[in-house]
């Protein structure tokens, strides 16, 4: 009888297999075993096969030396016990602890998935630091997979990684849109909009994600404030907010509104005209597929990591990154020309719909591993 093989999967948080994984992984348990490590992976229990090991290791987010010390000896000792035939990591922090802790354990088959660069922003050290860390990732690993194409044009440019040993899912993202999920009902935007008070006409403006410095909040707000009093539009902001001092911006003004981290992005999209995407760095700007399997457009940085969710003139438009006017203008630019805008939607929904499902991604990665990982083979890939 063949062996059944084992895929270790190691990511921060639960959240992310729910939001990205479920769907590769559902697959994959049909034919190996499946280990999750993560904070708090019980919480995935009810969305997975029962038949799936959970494994809690407490990862944290930034440098902490004695919780990384801890998630570093956690993860060594779980691939001494377990002895998987293959792992895959999320993030460069559970990226490089799963490569040191494979080295020490004896581990060998690796591979990462770059989701984007902390570095990429970062001048002097703290660039060459992080850098330095993508870098010895690549080159420990096996393989790797990148979540957008022009991510990984920038990546070799920057010389961290090679074409030969980096791939990318068919057109990008790591698990593509669920089209049940996220797909438009004009009773829904009729319901939604009365309740949260919302008239037909006005014009919304919607921000979904981390709330930070890095996402280009600042800008957006402040772009915005320069236009609310002409027109008859809302900015919605959706997310957790990482940095406090970003609360008095948010605070005291009727016609923006902010509301924490929910575990059902797409209602919101219902409500809205457009999303807005300013971020400084992003990997790939799955956000900005999701939104567009509602038809709705994308206004986002001209970045490496939103080039391939968005394509400027056709399915959104680009601004220069960190320009408050640049927004500003785009911003009535879009106000202005709501039939293109709506036209763009149009455009944004057929291109998710052919490149970015999320039987399309699964059916990519399978194709990944049954093709480049050899797990019935005793040597490395």
């Amino acid at each position: 009888m063949n062996k059944k093989y084992t895929i270790a999967f190691f990511a921060n948080t639960s959240h992310f297999f729910r939001v990205f994984m479920l769907n590769h992984i559902k697959q994959l348990n049909k034919k190996y075993n499946i280990i999750i490590c993560c904070n708090n992976p019980y919480s995935l229990r009810k969305n997975i096969s029962k038949n799936i090991h959970l494994i809690d290791i407490k990862y944290k987010r930034g440098v902490n030396f004695f919780f990384d010390i801890k998630a570093l000896f956690q993860t060594t000792l779980f691939l001494f016990k377990k002895k998987p035939d293959l792992y895959i990591s999320f993030t460069p922090k559970v990226g490089f602890i799963a490569i040191v802790a494979s080295l020490v354990s004896g581990s060998s088959r690796r591979i990462h998935w770059f989701t984007g660069q902390v570095w990429a922003t970062r001048k002097g050290f703290f660039r060459i630091f992080y850098k330095i860390i993508d870098k010895l990732i690549f080159y420990l690993s096996d393989k790797v997979l990148v979540d957008s194409p022009n991510q990984k044009k920038f990546l070799i440019k920057e010389k961290v990684i090679s074409c030969d040993k980096s791939y990318v899912l068919n057109k990008g993202s790591v698990g593509g849109v669920n089209f049940k999920k996220f797909n438009f009902d004009q009773n829904k935007r009729i319901k939604l909009r009365k309740k949260y008070f919302i008239n037909n006409n006005t014009f919304v403006f919607l921000y979904l994600g981390r709330i930070n410095e890095e996402k280009g909040i600042i800008e957006l707000i402040r772009a915005f404030k320069e236009i609310e009093s002409k027109f008859d539009v809302l900015l919605i902001l959706v997310g957790e907010v990482e940095d406090k001092s970003l609360y008095k911006l948010l605070n005291n003004n009727h016609k923006i509104r902010h509301f924490d981290y929910t575990t059902k992005p797409e209602k919101w999209f219902y409500v809205i005209d457009i999303l807005c995407l300013p971020s400084h760095r992003e990997g790939f700007g799955n956000v900005a597929i999701e939104a567009a399997s509602f038809g709705i457009p994308t206004l986002c940085s001209n970045i490496y990591g939103l080039k391939d969710a968005v394509i400027n003139g056709k399915t959104g438009l680009y601004h220069k990154v960190r320009s408050i006017n640049d927004i500003k203008k785009k911003m009535i630019y879009v106000i202005k020309n709501k039939k293109l805008i709506k036209k763009y939607g149009l455009i944004a929904k057929r291109n998710v719909k052919k490149n970015f499902g999320k039987d399309l991604l699964t059916t990519e990665f399978l194709k990944f591993i049954s093709k480049n990982v050899k797990l019935n083979e005793n040597k490395k890939f």
